[in-house]
């Protein structure tokens, strides 16, 4: 399973925090557009899922 982005949710508007939870950084940002998840780094943990609090990752 790959971690998604919904950018309904994301209000791009400021530097993610979920980027500094990421374990194995799998997760970049380009300014303050949504992040971005790379799929052949993540490893599934979830931990950008539950920490979010607009619950835009899923």
């Amino acid at each position: 399973m790959t971690i998604a982005v919904d950018l309904k949710c994301c209000p791009q508007n400021h530097p993610c925090p979920a980027l500094k939870v990421c374990p194995v950084g799998a997760l970049s940002q380009k300014g303050f557009n949504a992040p971005v998840v790379d799929a052949a780094k993540c490893i599934d943990c979830k931990k950008c899922v539950r920490f979010c609090p607009m619950r835009a990752f899923s």
